[in-house]
């Protein structure tokens, strides 16, 4: 079974899925309107708000 079965998903554009965790400390996180990522070298950047940990990134589980 999937540790974050049920938790609604984030989606970008083209279906880049994100789920709304912190990937440092696990906590659920306010993401952001816009996804920010380098074409160049397909990183993306911090995406999500964390009460805990500040600027972060949420988990990628793939592209729908």
């Amino acid at each position: 079974m999937n540790e974050y079965e049920g938790i609604k998903r984030v989606v970008y554009g083209e279906g880049a899925t994100f789920v709304p965790v912190c990937e440092k400390c696990g906590k659920f996180v306010k993401p952001d309107k816009f996804l920010k990522w380098s074409e160049s070298t397909g990183v993306v950047e911090p995406n999500a708000m964390c009460k805990k940990c500040g600027r972060t990134s949420m988990i990628f589980e793939g592209w729908i």
